[in-house]
Order: C-alpha cells, then structure tokens, then sequence
C-alpha cells in the first residue's frame, strides 16, 4: 500500500536489509574492477621486488682506494739470471727500495704459460748470473709472492709489511702496512696502504 514512501530506519516494522543484499550492494560493477586492478598492480609489485631480491648484484669496490704512489719502468740496472723463479732471458725486471719485481712464465706462479706474469722477491737474493746454474737447483731465504693476468685483470701482487721487507723499503715507508703492485705487460703501478 504505501511502497513507494521512504522506510524509516528506526521503525521496528521496517524490514530488515538481509546480509547477502548488503553484500550485493557494495560488490558494484566500478568496485569490481578497481578491486581487479589494485590486485593485479599489487601482484606485479610483489613479481618485481622478488625478483629484484633474487637478481640484485651489490657492487663491490674495484679499487681498494689506496693511493699509487708511483710507476715503474723496466730497470736495467738488476739482473735477474734466466730460470730463476721462472725468469727468462729477456724477462723484463723493476727494482722498489729493496724488492726486485721479476716478469715470469706463467707456469712458476700458478698461472697459465703464456699469461703475463710477475713475481716479487728480495732484490739480496737474487743470485749473480755468472754464480747461478739452474740445472743445479737453487735456494731463496725469504716469502716471494707471484700473480698472474687472467683474461682483462692485470697480474696483481701484494706484498704485506712486516720483518721480512727490506730495510729500505721500510724506512722509506714507516707507517705501511701493504703494497699493492699492478702489473699492466710494461709498467708496474705501485699502490700503499698505510695507517
């Protein structure tokens, strides 16, 4: 009889609005859709932060940050006779305050015969050429370290301060705790880290 007035909320009379209706009420065509596209964008957001998770690379320091200090050019001045630590006849040699930096075959060190290699040692126990008879062996009273180039890197030596350095080379550089050399085929860039 009177179904087109308004129905008031507060009248007990008033039918009651069933779950399902208000439901269906709020479910509209617009809040469907804005439902779809807010689940589909958070979706894509999660895809792409696991992803960027599983995939990051945290980049590393190519350089240590120690300052090089100096480059050495072959010297002609230290003779290294061939095969000692690998040496050959025309094997090009550095001197730095009391280390003899030597260019080797590949083989003595580790590396690859073929690869540019170097191997630094205390210049005092280099032997004289005309003393020094490889098919007879020989002996080194101290470390000697070796690196070699592999594919674009350049054979890296490091060389760390303590009582086996030569005293040159530790007066000079009193508050060292390392030496980094870098050998590129021709020069060979010095680097220190110090306190």
């Amino acid at each position: 009889m009177f179904a087109d007035a308004a129905v008031d909320a507060t009248d007990p009379l008033a039918p009651k609005q069933e779950p399902a209706e208000k439901l269906a009420a709020w479910f509209t065509v617009r809040t469907t859709r804005i439902l779809w596209v807010v689940a589909i964008v958070a979706a894509a957001v999660m895809s792409a932060a696991v992803t960027f998770a599983l995939v990051k690379v945290t980049p590393v320091a190519s350089s240590s940050g120690a300052p090089q200090i100096t480059t050495l050019d072959a010297t002609s001045t230290l003779k290294v006779p061939a095969g000692w630590m690998g040496a050959g006849p025309s094997s090009a040699v550095f001197d730095f305050y009391g280390l003899a930096l030597v260019e080797t075959t590949g083989g003595y060190g580790g590396g690859g015969i073929g690869s540019e290699c170097f191997t630094v040692a205390r210049s005092d126990q280099i032997p004289r050429a005309e003393e020094f008879d490889s098919s007879n062996g020989w002996s080194y009273d101290g470390p000697v370290y070796t690196g070699c180039a592999v594919g674009t890197f350049p054979a890296t030596v490091e060389v760390p301060f303590d009582s086996n350095v030569p005293k040159e080379l530790s007066e000079r550089f009193p508050a060292a705790t390392a030496l980094q050399f870098v050998y590129d085929g021709e020069r060979v860039g010095v680097f220190l880290d110090s306190e």
